[in-house]
């Protein structure tokens, strides 16, 4: 009787255990999106290697992504976007269309998101170091 009950009870620990798992992946990406959406992100300012360029008081670039996966930013931009995990990296994926008609698609490195600020990063080709841009919900 008493092996019976402790199989009882491991069944019933792994079955809880099994039933609280949940994907990380997805409750990452669920926490970006809540953290991104429905915000204008402001850019404060972007570091490039060493250099520093402040926009702080300034009218300057803005971003924001709407909950029902599109965006449009402060250039004119207009399109879609997505959030995908990169091996471990999150990205925001755009596929835009400029105020002239041209398409406009780029992928940027979430480096780090909360409630009020946000980093994201890129590569250009050619270029030698990253370039990182800071912004702030206002």
């Amino acid at each position: 009787m008493k092996i019976f009950y402790n199989l009882l009870v491991a069944s019933a620990i792994v079955m809880c255990m099994s039933a609280c798992t949940k994907d990380v992946n997805t409750i990452t990406n669920t926490v970006i999106y809540k953290m991104m959406v429905n915000k204008t992100w402001h850019l404060d300012h972007t570091i490039i290697g060493n250099n520093t360029q402040s926009f702080v008081g300034q009218t300057s670039y803005s971003i924001t992504y709407f909950k029902d996966g599109t965006t449009k930013d402060s250039d004119g931009l207009k399109g879609t976007y997505t959030i995908t995990n990169n091996n471990g990296q999150y990205q925001v994926q755009v596929k835009g269309t400029s105020v002239n008609g041209n398409a406009l698609n780029y992928t940027h490195s979430i480096e780090s998101v909360s409630e009020v600020t946000m980093v994201q990063s890129f590569m250009l080709a050619g270029q030698a170091s990253k370039t990182s841009l800071y912004f702030t919900s206002k």
